[in-house]
Parts: C-alpha cells; structure tokens; sequence
C-alpha cells in the first residue's frame, strides 16, 4: 500500500525518488510484484534532522526496496539492470549515482542483499535485519533482549519512513519494535535514577574541596542522564550522541526542562550547580507521577550523612518503580540497566554482537 504523506528534506527527497522514478520501472518490469519502499537505517536523514551540512558525503536520493525471500535471487538483479538504465543522472538536483559508505557494494556477496552505484538498494527482510541490527526480530523480544541493544539501533528501523508495503512484513517490524514493553520501560527508568544516584553528592563533595572543575564535570554528566530520563518518560527513543539533545528539545517537557538545565550547565559555583540539579530531577520525578508512570513516586529531598549537600532522593524512586515491576526475570536483574545505560563507548553501542555480549556478561555474573 503506497503512503502519500509528504516528509521533510532528505525523507521527502526519497519518497519522490521513489515514487517518481524507482516505482515506475518496477511496475513495467515486475506489476504483481509485491515490495516494500522505505528509508530507514543509516543516516541523519532517517532521524529527520538532516541539514544542508549532511549533505557533504552519503547523502542523496535514496531508498531501500524490500522484495520476497523466494523471488529475490530470480527478480533482483533483473530489476537493478532495469535501474541502472533508466535513472538519469541527477533528480531534483541532487546526482543519482554517489559515492556512500553506508550503501552495500554492488559486489556484495551476502544473501538477499544487492547493492548499487546510486541510491537504489535491494534487500530481503531478513537480510536487512542481519546487516542492520545483527539478528532476526521475527517475534516478539524477551526483556533481555531488549536491554540488550542501544535506543540507536531500534530507531534504525523505527524512524524513517515507509512509501510502500504491499505484505506488511517491514510494517509489522517497525511496530514490533517501536517502544519497549511496560516492564521493561520501567526497569530502564529506575536504571535511570540509579545513575543519576550514582553521583548525587559527587557535585557538592567536588566543590566543597575547591574542584569546581570536577564539580561541572559531573554536574554535565547528571544533566545529561536527567535528559535522557526525561526522553524515557515520554517514551521517546535517544539516537546517538551527535543528535541526543536535538532529539530532547523535541519533547513536550523541554520547553520547562530546559531552562533548569541550562542553570545548571551556566552555574558559577557548586551551590549553584546543586540547586538546579535538584530543581531539574523534582521536576522529572513530578513528571512521572503526570504521566502515570507505574510506581512513580513524589520526590523528597534527601542528604547523606551529616554531609551538607543536597539532591532528590532517587533511590526511593527507583525502588517504588522497581516495586511496579511484574516481570520476575526483570526483577532479579541489578540495576544496571541496558546496553546504552552502562556502556559510553559509541563503537561498542553500534555493533550489536558487541552491546549484546556486553549486556550478557553483565546480567550472568552472580
């Protein structure tokens, strides 16, 4: 079924690119085939916060087709021939043929994969789901394997847009993996308050022996789990690095959120610096209890010890979320929380048998 919604820049681009000139060949060739027509996977395009600036290498009318497993070694490269001789040169301005390191080679030699010297990539479903997200997502996910793999690599095929599902194959994908179960949301929230736990006192502690440079240096990491605490509240997947605080000023709560943070961030002294993160993490766990989160709980203000420094109590959060939990494996594990809650290293977070592995040794050591 074709998809006559209009998407911005580099989306839009694509999904002319297709109709315009991919979907005409396709029906002379092949009419009864069915196929999916999308870009999803790699590319600031896929987010949607492409700028002219992406524009400076992998970028141009793209779009991948998606055909059935038993007619793609008869019909793909018969269609890729039909391509290559009749789309022209430029579309819309932009060259049809570039060089791209995230396109597969023409040459490849994986099942169910053909590439291109233009924007036009072959793929069945399964193989796709192999190059992209290292394995089958053909059923429903355990928790583990949701902990399992970075927000990242979920919005590799749930961002983007579908033009064409003929099956519903990719359709029933995007849906499966398009936000984390209940119990499995809950526990990644809790994580959440743990890490920011994790250095309640270190702000005060740092500056209250002259490091106000390590004292912004946590205060910097607090406010980023804080933002992506309030991502996971509204239910809204964190892409990488790069386009996380693009992606956070897109929530509904940024707009309020926003300015405690950036008191914290524009803070002169630890005072200061203690006082918007306290601010910032009522304001996240009053959030929760808005939303209707399970378990949330009003925060209090707490101190360690006879220790001058103060903070939102998160451990009483995360344990009334712990408590909300229904799922018993989810409830023995610790509370480290997934793949992109422990691990910083962005090279690990993009393979998925590395985040994978990772996430294993973790939950099985006893």
């Amino acid at each position: 079924m074709a998809s006559s919604t209009t998407h911005p820049i580099g989306i839009g681009l694509a999904q002319r690119f297709h109709e315009n000139l991919v979907a005409p060949v396709l029906q002379e060739h092949f009419p009864e085939l069915p196929y999916a027509a999308c870009r999803i996977g790699l590319g600031s395009e896929v987010l949607g916060y492409d700028t002219e600036v992406s524009a400076d290498h992998d970028y141009g009318p793209s779009v991948q087709l998606f055909l059935p497993e038993e007619r793609f070694a008869e019909t793909a490269p018969v269609i890729m021939q039909a391509l290559d001789r009749s789309l022209p040169a430029v579309f819309e301005g932009w060259p049809v043929r570039y060089a791209t390191n995230v396109r597969p080679r023409r040459e490849s030699s994986v099942a169910g994969v053909l590439g291109s010297d233009h924007g036009v990539e072959l793929y069945t479903l399964t193989a796709w789901s192999d190059v992209f997200l290292g394995r089958q997502f053909a059923t429903d996910l355990t928790a583990r394997d949701w902990l399992s793999y970075s927000e990242q690599l979920f919005l590799t095929v749930t961002a983007g847009a579908v033009f064409r599902d003929d099956v519903g194959a990719l359709t029933a994908l995007r849906s499966r993996l398009n936000y984390f179960p209940r119990d499995v949301w809950l526990y990644k929230l809790a994580a959440q308050w743990r890490l920011i736990a994790e250095e309640r006192a270190y702000v005060g502690r740092t500056g209250d022996v002259g490091d106000e440079l390590g004292s912004q240096v946590i205060a910097a990491r607090m406010v980023g789990n804080i933002m992506r605490l309030a991502m996971l509240v509204e239910r809204r997947y964190a892409p990488y690095p790069k386009w996380f605080g693009t992606a956070f000023a897109q929530l509904e709560c940024a707009g309020d959120l926003t300015p405690l943070l950036e008191r914290v961030m524009s803070a002169q002294n630890w005072l200061e610096r203690e006082s918007g993160l306290v601010d910032a993490c009522r304001f996240v766990a009053e959030l929760q209890i808005a939303r209707g989160v399970p378990g949330a709980l009003g925060p209090t203000v707490g101190s360690l010890y006879a220790r001058p420094y103060r903070f939102i109590d998160s451990m009483k959060i995360l344990n009334a979320l712990r408590a909300a939990i229904k799922d018993e494996d989810l409830c023995r594990l610790r509370d480290c929380g997934a793949a992109d809650q422990f691990l910083a290293s962005n090279f690990v977070l993009a393979a998925p048998a590395f985040s994978r592995a990772a996430t294993t040794a973790v939950f099985d050591i006893e």
